[in-house]
């Protein structure tokens, strides 16, 4: 039964379309089967009498008839509509069959009666346009029964099988009384559970529509109902109240986006859309109902407030992205602004352009000097002459330090040298800050974009590398790839002394100071490094790299911390303790807190003040005079003496030392080279030994290699020695294996020695 149940297709459902009903291919396949069934018991009946009486002709129609059908039976669920076409043509093909080969008028005429079913079962299979076409082909066979015409004659048979008249109307009463009522049936019981489901759609729909109506009308929203040409057809009570309308709106035939001008044509299949209406703000979103007429519901809430709240956020990410791309402290544009503008650009500009950083040739001077207050005006009206150019450059932003950049465009090197020069020229004018003029001399690095770099970011750094590069004498300093391999490895170098200094891996040697006699009466702390990476490196060398990079300070504190410890231990030991000279860099002497920090360290050693010497440069005296003048004050009075060392290298004036606590002067190596060669030279060292001795300050030769030289020095009235002729700088080990073999002598014959430690 199940077998015949789903072959059969006794159970409805649904079906898509464009598909065929199941109950159309269920009655077709009724009819197709019995049709078959038929057929066969006919070819069974028919066969051997048609053989006996030589009527092959029979046989063949039976056979043709029953193949035909079991055809269309195989292929009625795939091929529906071929299936039940063929089906009305084999019925008239066997009712014309009949009328030709069937020699009994009467029986023929029985046999025509067969096309009175084709348009029942075209309605069933087809509709009724089909039907309605083969009821007006009807007319042909009750023509031919009413005329009696007779077609037998053309087909040439003057006889039939014996018995025809039993399977033709056995033939006739089972089709009509078995086939056809069967398929009709069939038709009947899908229309039966069709119409039930309709009834239950149908109250399932009013059901819906009660509650539907229930939600529209007691909803919290503001609700309106458009038809499929968005005239308002209804409207709840709360969009009557919120909007301030009519309820006899909904009879004028208006439409939607014609009360709410926001919800234009584009616009009104948007959903969660914001519209305006009388100075409040309102979402807006819609259901589309899909009926006979397609209405669409549309429903609104108020948003004001959180469209403002949403304003004031919009707002507040404007001003950040504005501040994003300002400097806080300048409100200049910013590194960020100027590489995205640079990106921007790049399809601009086919042959690239060049980025160029500058920076006061004396900005570490001026920002020591000057507070940050003075150093961001000066800065800020650089960055307004640059703007002000007629001609001038692109983009002009401020990036780290007191660095500014700007682009020019890629013309050719004579005009761009030729803008570069007018740049130069705008910017090294004077600039008065709170009443003070400052003269400034610009340098300048620029580099390539996109030949240097894959975007701009990297670009500009090559700029400021390039920038790195550049002094008085070449203001101006392009990229190049060597430059980049030397600043790598000055990187590299930084990175491992950094390294160093947080695990403490530099040494100190000490270079004596001696008086004429060789007799040693102080010392000077000198920072040695020596890197498991790239062996010793020469103080030549780090001392500047950690200038430039801000670790000179760390630097200070390892040295001091290390002398403090070796005085603790060489009184331990029961060495003779003699004054330590420690070099002072410009920012150690800059810091506010270089005070505190000394004195701690000797105070964790028990090291007294007067067995410190702090030499300090000319630069870190004039850096900030006020400041400077008050803290040499501070350091005299706990008892440390001062040293100024390097004096003689560049500009320097004797007579502005007399405004400073200073306790000795240390003559540059470069002056004590050319006593023996330069008489001029030998009268301008004589004439600073006065000076010092009218001002109390004693002279320290520094960097004495011959004998000559310390007999000149002597005879001008110099009293401390420092240099190679007496002694190389040595590890504190050495320098006490010296102390307990020679005592506190060292002279020229010691030299040998010290030079080979």
């Amino acid at each position: 039964m199940h077998f015949l149940h789903k072959y059969f297709l006794l159970n409805d459902h649904h079906t898509a379309h464009d598909e065929v009903a199941h109950w159309r291919v269920s009655a077709l396949r009724i009819i197709l089967t019995l049709v078959t069934l038929l057929c066969f018991l006919v070819v069974c009946y028919t066969y051997t009498r048609a053989i006996e009486f030589n009527l092959i002709y029979i046989a063949v129609i039976t056979i043709s008839f029953f193949t035909i059908a079991f055809s269309l039976l195989l292929a009625s669920k795939r091929f529906y509509t071929f299936s039940a076409n063929a089906l009305l043509l084999t019925i008239v093909a066997g009712s014309l069959s009949m009328n030709l080969f069937l020699t009994d008028l009467e029986l023929a005429k029985v046999g025509s009666m067969f096309m009175y079913s084709c348009p029942i079962i075209a309605l069933m299979l087809l509709g009724y346009r089909t039907a309605l076409a083969y009821g007006i082909l009807n007319i042909i066979p009750f023509y031919m029964i009413i005329n009696n015409v007779d077609l037998s004659g053309y087909s040439g048979i003057s006889s039939q099988l014996p018995e025809a008249d039993l399977y033709i109307t056995g033939l006739i009463f089972l089709f009509f009384n078995i086939c056809i009522p069967l398929a009709t049936a069939r038709t009947i019981v899908a229309a039966k559970r069709l119409n039930k489901t309709m009834l239950n759609a149908n109250s399932f729909l009013k059901d819906k529509n009660e509650l539907y109506r229930t939600l529209f009308t007691e909803s919290n929203k503001a609700k309106i109902i458009v038809d499929e040409n968005l005239v308002i057809t209804d409207l709840n009570q709360h969009a009557i109240e919120m909007f301030g309308l009519k309820n006899s709106l909904k009879e004028k035939a208006v439409r939607i986006n014609g009360l709410f001008p926001a919800l234009n044509s584009k616009e009104l299949n948007i959903k969660n859309q914001i519209i305006e209406y009388k100075s409040r703000y309102y979402k807006s979103n819609y259901q589309q109902i899909a009926m006979s007429t397609n209405y669409r519901v549309y429903d609104f809430y108020d948003c004001t407030q959180e469209q403002l709240i949403k304003q004031n956020l919009s707002m507040m990410e404007q001003e950040n992205k504005r501040l994003r791309f300002r400097d806080s402290q300048t409100k200049l544009p910013n590194r960020e602004w100027f590489e995205m503008q640079c990106d921007r650009l790049t399809s601009k500009y086919q042959k690239g352009f060049y980025i160029i950083v500058t920076q006061s040739a004396n900005s570490e001077y001026l920002n020591l000097k000057l507070n940050k207050a003075d150093s961001q005006s000066l800065l800020i009206t650089a960055y307004k002459r640059l703007k002000a150019m007629p001609e001038g450059p692109l983009l002009c932003a401020y990036i780290e330090g007191s660095k500014l950049c700007f682009i020019v465009g890629s013309s050719s090197s004579e005009q761009q040298n030729k803008l570069l020069i007018q740049i130069k020229s705008t910017l090294d004018q004077t600039y008065d800050v709170f009443g003070t003029n400052y003269q400034q001399s610009f340098l300048f690095g620029f580099a390539k974009c996109p030949e240097h770099g894959e975007d701009s970011a990297i670009v500009l750094s090559n700029a400021c590398e390039a920038l790195k590069f550049a002094d008085y004498n070449l203001p101006f300093s392009g990229y190049n790839q060597k430059q980049s391999q030397a600043f790598m490895e000055k990187y590299e170098i930084s990175m491992l002394l950094d390294e160093a200094l947080q695990q403490n891996d530099l040494s100190v040697h000490y270079q004596p100071k001696v008086n004429a006699k060789g007799e040693c009466i102080g010392l000077e702390a000198l920072a040695r490094w020596h890197s498991s990476v790239l062996g010793n490196i020469s103080p030549t060398v780090f001392i500047p790299i950690a200038e430039e990079y801000r670790m000179i300070s760390r630097l200070t504190d390892l040295i001091i911390q290390k002398v403090c410890a070796q005085i603790a231990q060489w009184n331990k030991v029961g060495l003779p303790l003699l004054p330590i000279a420690i070099n002072i860099s410009l920012l150690d002497f800059s810091q506010a807190d270089f005070m505190s920090k000394l004195v701690k360290y000797l105070a964790d050693f028990n090291v007294k003040p007067n067995q410190i010497e702090l030499e300090l440069t000319e630069t870190s005296l004039e850096a900030n005079q006020a400041h400077s003048l008050k803290l040499m004050q501070t350091l005299q009075d706990w008892g440390f003496s001062i040293t100024v060392d390097d004096f003689g290298v560049g500009y320097s004036n004797i007579a502005r030392l007399a405004d400073y606590p200073i306790d000795k002067l240390k003559l540059d190596r470069s002056l004590i080279s050319q006593v023996t060669r330069s008489t001029r030279q030998k009268s301008l060292v004589k004439a600073m030994h006065v000076m010092c001795d009218e001002l109390n300050i004693k002279c320290v030769a520094e960097g004495v290699e011959t004998e000559e030289q310390v007999l000149i020095m002597s005879e001008m009235g110099c009293k401390e020695f420092q240099g190679y002729y007496f002694s190389k700088p040595m590890s504190a080990q050495v320098y006490a294996e010296c102390i307990n073999e020679n005592g506190l002598v060292f002279m020229t014959k010691n030299s040998a020695t010290m030079k080979g430690s």
